[in-house]
């Protein structure tokens, strides 16, 4: 299955209970990335710094975590199982670009050994769309 996935925000709503991973993010995006799979008919899926990729229609809690570099290897192991759980056979990676957000490379890099890890293919491309 291709699934397109990008990174989280760090702007969220502040709810009470767990709520679906597409309303707690306020990021026009992820809206916009996420609208892009339906019409597209693929998969998709946010990278997160704390759940590791989740589907749009995940419950989660409200959380603040941005993914540092010392927490990539282990991340990735979380994430190369979640791919192989979910059946994923490519990922499409949309992005902004290292020079307007340095605080990505570690999602990047993530991102990168975890497909390494569960041998699929990823793709990276970039975007100018902003939260």
């Amino acid at each position: 299955m291709i699934t397109h996935c990008t990174y989280c925000s760090a702007d969220k709503n502040h709810l009470e209970s767990p709520t679906e991973a597409i309303h707690v993010y306020k990021s026009n995006r992820i809206l916009s990335l996420y609208g892009t799979a339906i019409e597209q008919k693929v998969g998709f899926i946010i990278l997160s710094g704390k759940f590791g990729i989740i589907s749009p229609t995940d419950k989660i809690d409200y959380y603040d975590h941005l993914l540092i570099a010392t927490e990539v290897q282990a991340h990735a192991e979380l994430i190369s199982t979640q791919i192989k759980a979910k059946g994923i056979s490519k990922i499409v990676f949309f992005m902004n670009s290292l020079e307007q957000d340095t605080n990505l490379q570690p999602y990047l890099d993530c991102m990168k050994m975890a497909c390494q890890k569960a041998n699929i293919q990823l793709t990276v491309e970039i975007t100018d769309l902003q939260d």
